[in-house]
């Protein structure tokens, strides 16, 4: 068995009602919260002000920002840190999804810095890998949907609109202290939103079980977030209300974040070429995923046939395959994959998320300035030629 290392530092609570929670906790990490929280729909339906009567009531002061959008933008960290640092605010919450939550991640940091530019801590910028930097301010992760397991990553994602790049970054200091996940939070979630957020989740689970630096710990995590979203998710966007279903997607999105984070896992080539596909377009994150997933699996199921036959068993969920045979399924991980994405309302190819010819080279150039590490945990080597290919067969 090889060597590997993992570390779980996160104070994670998970379950009904944990919201309430976030007062006391609070309380030992600052005594001023700085609040991000995903635009009007925090608001709108009541997870805001759980959340602000929990500090209330913990005597916690804060101050608010719930203007996150999708896919947070450089210049809107800059203008979020220039607050918080303005308003003495001493800790970060993230309330919302993934975007929320790695808002909080970047001001936390950027304000322990003094302010400045986010751009600078970004590939391309003067300290992407981030040497020598202060230790981020205090985090809790309050996540309201099952998808991105930024709860429980270091990592945070911001789009470069310079260039239109979404590159990702972290470091040990903005690992969350605290993450809360309270499937009653999630009960208000659309059913198009919680069917790209569980893709989400399948991408990471999938993807850090068909790494280069897969770990037995991470094996076990990625199998179960699998086995539980392709049973779970299909359900849940019909009967969102089912608090149980909730409960369900909300622990494989946290074995996926564990995954891919503390257990240091990673994502693969596939991610970083999904990660181009947001910074040119804006999509959501799990529908450039489904339009290049199958195509991935496509190119890479004989790099591991005992691995890419346990995907397609999970993916058939009881059905019967076309044979039991390891290396017959391994080949039709690819279909199966388009399968289950059909049974969750997806078919999506690179052109219908607005993707053009005419992007796929930068998106290319994008790849490697930006997310090279991703494509290095691929069991097979990504050239430029492949990657080309790639996107070349998703469109």
């Amino acid at each position: 068995m090889k060597n590997f290392f993992f570390w779980i530092p996160t104070k994670v609570y998970f379950g009904n009602g944990e919201i309430k929670r976030v007062g006391d906790l609070s309380k030992t990490l600052g005594k001023k919260a700085f609040v991000l929280a995903s635009k009007d729909t925090m608001k709108e339906f009541g997870q805001l002000e759980a959340l602000t009567d929990s500090l209330k009531k913990s005597g916690v002061d804060f101050v608010i920002s719930d203007d996150v959008e999708q896919n947070p933008k450089d210049y809107d960290i800059n203008r979020q840190t220039e607050m918080c640092i303005r308003d003495g605010c001493d800790f970060c919450i993230g309330l919302g999804g993934g975007s929320a939550m790695d808002s909080a991640k970047a001001v936390a940091f950027l304000a322990a810095q003094g302010g400045g530019n986010i751009l600078d801590y970004l590939a391309g910028g003067v300290n992407p890998t981030l040497a020598n930097t202060k230790p981020a301010l205090p985090i809790v992760c309050v996540t309201t949907t099952a998808g991105t397991g930024s709860e429980l990553t270091p990592w945070w994602v911001v789009t470069n609109t310079k260039n239109r790049e979404k590159p990702g970054t972290g470091n040990d200091s903005t690992q969350a202290s605290v993450a809360i996940i309270d499937p009653e939070l999630m009960i208000s979630l659309p059913p198009t939103v919680t069917q790209n957020t569980g893709i989400d989740v399948l991408f990471h689970a999938m993807e850090s079980y068909i790494s280069k630096v897969a770990t037995p710990f991470t094996e076990v995590l990625s199998i179960e977030s699998m086995k539980i979203v392709v049973d779970t998710l299909p359900k849940v966007i019909k009967n969102g209300s089912d608090l149980e279903l909730r409960a369900k997607m909300a622990w494989a999105n946290v074995l996926a974040g564990i995954a891919i984070g503390e257990g240091r896992s990673n994502t693969v080539a596939v991610h970083a070429l999904g990660h181009s596909i947001g910074g040119q377009t804006n999509v959501p994150h799990g529908l450039a995923m489904a339009s290049l997933g199958p195509t991935y699996l496509e190119m890479t199921w004989d790099a591991d046939i005992d691995k890419y036959a346990m995907v397609s068993s999970i993916l058939l969920n009881g059905q019967k395959p076309i044979s039991t045979d390891k290396k017959n399924l391994a080949e039709n991980s690819s279909k199966y994959l388009k399968e289950f994405l059909k049974k969750v309302g997806v078919e999506v190819r690179m052109r219908d998320l607005g993707v053009t010819e005419d992007m796929i080279e930068p998106m290319t150039e994008s790849v490697y300035r930006t997310m090279v590490d991703a494509l290095d945990c691929s069991l097979k080597n990504f050239t430029r030629e492949d990657v080309l290919e790639m996107y070349k067969r998703a469109m």
